[in-house]
């Protein structure tokens, strides 16, 4: 089997599970953003090509912002016409879709190669458009998309609810988890506690509600906050002000190297997503799973139930700052649970690792060839 896929975002971490997927005699073509963090990969039967192009810095809602982003993402969908038209591929998996282009670029996909999507977030994170044009564009998308993979299956049920997608089309693939940590030495400490939020600051992630806590809680609680990304800056700029008026908040207001990242993940104490509002599963998630953190997630989207059935942290209602702080002080206050807590994390690395998780897209991509 000849497997093509489009993952403009995929990072150094996720080279496990590129590797883990193709079966003998398989092989594989990734084609993803030329950015720092990218991978480049070159074996066998993998080949990981870190060629498409970036989105231009420039500011955000000017006229040469969108005219940037139009640019970039027709060149971006040429290039992957290109590859499907020279590769004679078996299968063409599209990891991250864009609703500006794949409207009328999946249909094309489709009468040359089974077409299998991803779909991450049900609804965007944060929409440009108004939304019953953005619901009438979304059903157009999924209409075309093929099969459909998620990563969990709440992520489905609002899939096919929302847009009336037939359940047939939606596989469930639970999301990758990228191993940080071998070893199994998580243990509690009943010294200073140190809570990670890590990822991109977008409005939806709840930065204010975290800022609130942080103050609500204060420096006398043996509870240190570290907040790591890059984002809107806005956010960005808020983030920096709190570091220096909060005496138990320190901030990265920078991208991230892989290498940090997964340091920051070690040395932290607790994991806090505390989304606003969410349709999708999270990788940062499955990120604090790789290094069996426990995690405080609010009840959006996957978040609750991906902690609490798997017994890997607690969940709090969204935009709460009290709650937030209530939920990280009973996860130091019982070190018990949060030992519970971190090693459920690390079944779960286990059990969602890149080698069950290639399988299991193997799965599809052979169902989807019968079919074909």
């Amino acid at each position: 089997m000849r497997i093509y896929w489009y993952w403009p975002f995929a990072r150094e971490e996720d080279v496990a599970l590129a590797l883990a997927t193709p079966g003998p005699g398989d092989t594989l073509t990734v084609d993803a953003l030329d950015r720092p963090g990218a991978p480049r990969v070159t074996t066998e039967r993998v080949s990981v090509r870190a060629r498409l192009p970036e989105v231009p810095s420039v500011a955000e809602h000017s006229p040469r912002w969108a005219a940037s982003r139009v640019r970039t993402y027709r060149v971006r969908a040429r290039m992957r016409r290109e590859a499907l038209s020279t590769g004679d591929f078996d299968v063409c998996h599209v990891a991250f879709l864009n609703q500006y282009t794949d409207l009328v670029d999946l249909p094309w996909i489709a009468r040359r190669v089974p077409l299998v999507t991803t779909v991450h977030d049900v609804v965007p994170h944060r929409s440009r458009l108004p939304a019953a044009i953005q619901h009438r564009l979304l059903a157009r998308l999924y209409r075309v998309c093929g099969t459909i993979v998620v990563h969990h299956e709440d992520v489905a049920a609002e899939l096919i609810e929302r847009f009336a997608v037939a359940p047939a089309r939606v596989h469930v693939v639970p999301h990758w988890v990228s191993p940080f940590r071998a070893a199994d030495d998580r243990r509690f400490c009943s010294d200073e506690h140190l809570v990670l939020f890590f990822g991109t600051l977008r409005a939806n992630k709840g930065v204010e509600v975290l800022l609130a806590a942080i103050a609500e809680l204060g420096p006398g609680s043996g509870i240190r906050f570290h907040l790591a990304g890059r984002g809107d800056a806005d956010i960005e700029r808020r983030v920096l002000e709190a570091a220096e008026q909060l005496p138990n908040l320190t901030a990265e207001v920078e991208w991230i190297t892989p290498e940090r990242k997964a340091e920051l993940f070690r040395v932290a104490d607790l994991a806090v997503l505390p989304y606003t509002s969410f349709s999708s599963q999270s990788g940062v998630l499955h990120d604090a799973f790789g290094s069996h953190l426990p995690a405080v997630v609010s009840d959006v989207g996957a978040l609750r139930a991906s902690v609490e059935r798997t017994g890997t942290g607690w969940a709090v209602p969204p935009g709460s700052h009290r709650d937030l702080a209530a939920a990280i002080r009973r996860a130091f206050a019982d070190p018990g649970a949060w030992q519970r807590a971190a090693d459920g994390a690390r079944t779960v690395a286990i059990e969602q690792g890149p080698e069950p998780t290639g399988v299991a897209l193997r799965a599809v991509y052979r169902s989807v060839l019968e079919l074909s």
